[in-house]
């Protein structure tokens, strides 16, 4: 049904967001991760979503792209995967550091996660390993880049450190699109999460 929207944003925080579409104010739920990526508020956005009707409500989740949305939904298919926990993986985990870590099997990645134990962690990875595997052959997978793959060794060697996944993604919203080595991304990153 609604597969985007698009509109001026006037609320934000890490739960949901407002966005003001024609004349109506439209609560979207989101990944903890989405709203670091966000603009001021005023500022049009897109929200690429997925609509769930549950009892008599119904609940609009949102999503920085297609790929994250379709994620959203695979995750929702697995046994037991409620949005709020499908929320919280792709809130606490990159795509590709999710992607990464059902394909290797990483149960201490996944249990880490606020919701995830670790019997629910090994039905994630029993249900979704081959489904990635068709996922990343097809163009429209989640499939990383040369760019993708430097910012997840990055990714792993802050999280080494003990920064938080939440900080984490805050230094790679204001990196950008950093081109360099490992190591040259590796110390703005650093320099951003010391504050200097």
């Amino acid at each position: 049904m609604l597969s985007f929207l698009q509109g001026q944003l006037v609320e934000a925080c890490p739960q949901h967001i407002i966005v003001q579409v024609g004349g109506l104010g439209i609560k979207v739920n989101i990944p903890p991760s989405f709203y670091f990526d966000l603009p001021g508020p005023g500022a049009e956005i897109t929200v690429h979503t997925v609509l769930q009707l549950k009892d008599d409500e119904a609940l609009l989740y949102g999503f920085h792209d297609s790929v994250e949305r379709d994620f959203f939904k695979i995750l929702t298919g697995v046994t037991g995967i409620g949005p709020k926990v499908a929320l919280a993986l792709l809130g606490h985990l990159t795509l590709p550091r999710l992607v990464r870590a059902l394909e290797t099997e990483d149960l201490q990645a996944l249990s880490a996660v606020p919701g995830i134990g670790p019997k629910t962690a090994r039905r994630l990875i029993y249900e979704l390993k081959e489904k990635i595997a068709t996922l990343k052959m097809e163009e429209t997978g989640p499939l990383p880049t040369r760019e993708v793959d430097s910012w997840l060794t990055v990714e792993e060697a802050l999280l080494g450190l003990g920064y938080a996944p939440r900080e984490i993604a805050r230094a790679r919203n204001l990196l950008g699109k950093e081109n360099g080595s490992v190591e040259e991304i590796f110390k703005k990153a650093l320099s951003i999460l010391a504050g200097e």
